[in-house]
């Protein structure tokens, strides 16, 4: 038993497949910006903020510790970049990589009005959900998101001083879209807006 969970976290490392059968490289990559910590937080803050008056980028110090797979990662950020990446086995990821929603993304601000949600509200009414709901909502995008990104299924949106987007694909009854995150170190998404607009 112990012998063949150790063969397949190896086979894992290299390849795995997704929802519809395709065989995906796991070339997965972390992000290094030296002396920029992982955590705790605060310290991580402190080292950022003291990088940033000696003239390192913000921008690359917030992507210190993220995980992305090889082929989707931030290109070219600016000349003379600090940043380094290297090469993390796939278990590494998975072991590591949490989704987290906080629920008054739901009772807050969808489930507020269309004025507060910008008309996300309708939406998910019209997906069959109300504010009873959230719980469940929360636990289900924070699911299919974590199950999306270690797949490699994201789709790399806006880079600035706070970090990395993300847009996410959900599907809730039947119905797909873009959830937004944001990358947080050591395979971390946290949820930005469980709405992020129709996928094209």
């Amino acid at each position: 038993m112990y012998v063949g969970a150790i063969i397949m976290s190896i086979f894992e490392d290299v390849i795995s497949v997704d929802n519809n059968g395709n065989i995906i490289y796991n070339e997965w990559i972390e992000w290094d910006h030296f002396l920029v910590p992982t955590e705790p937080e605060w310290y991580r803050d402190i080292m950022r903020a003291l990088l940033a008056i000696l003239g390192h980028c913000l921008r690359c110090t917030s992507l210190d510790g993220c995980y992305f797979i090889n082929t989707k990662k931030p290109e070219d950020i600016h000349d003379f970049c600090d940043c380094t990446n290297f090469k993390i086995p796939f278990s590494k990821v998975k072991n590591n990589a949490i989704a987290e929603c906080n629920i008054s993304k739901f009772t807050d601000y969808i489930f507020k009005s269309d004025s507060v949600s910008k008309g996300k509200l309708s939406i998910f009414k019209k997906l069959g959900y109300s504010i009873e709901d959230s719980q469940f909502l929360q636990s289900e995008i924070c699911k299919q998101a974590k199950t999306q990104y270690l797949l490699g299924n994201y789709v790399l949106k806006n880079l600035d001083m706070f970090g990395q987007r993300l847009a996410i694909a959900v599907n809730l009854n039947g119905t797909s879209f873009y959830s937004g995150w944001k990358l947080c170190p050591k395979g971390k998404i946290t949820n930005t807006t469980p709405f992020a607009g129709w996928i094209k």
